[in-house]
């Protein structure tokens, strides 16, 4: 799977360069027609930077989509976590629970046995 990957990305990169190589002229990139501010570069550059202008757009837009699934997420790990801290306080507390006949014999024995008096 990861050599499918790889070749894929060669075969990506190849016509990547290829495309540069195709389009490097110079074309003018005009901002304004009245301040006369322009900038030159190879057509290729602007078609990357397109490219990965459009990329950024749908990452951001799917990003902001998903903000409700990893709100849910959130709350569920909080849920998770509440419910772990009570689930070991409930334990405890049936050791405790398990433990208390032992613990009531424990005291009815001690009640029979004379207590020193403090003074």
């Amino acid at each position: 799977m990861r050599s499918l990957r790889n070749l894929i990305l060669f075969l990506v990169a190849i016509v990547a360069v290829a495309f540069a190589v195709a389009n490097r002229h110079l074309v003018p990139f005009v901002l304004d027609p009245v301040a006369g501010f322009a900038y030159e570069a190879p057509l290729y550059i602007y078609l990357l930077g397109a490219l990965l202008f459009g990329f950024l757009i749908g990452a951001l837009a799917s990003w902001l989509g998903q903000s409700r699934w990893r709100n849910a997420a959130r709350k569920r790990a909080h849920e998770v976590f509440e419910l772990k801290k009570e689930n070991e306080r409930l334990t405890r507390h049936l050791r405790v629970m398990e433990r208390a006949p032992q613990i009531r014999a424990f005291a009815a024995q001690a009640d029979v046995q004379e207590r020193p008096l403090i003074h």
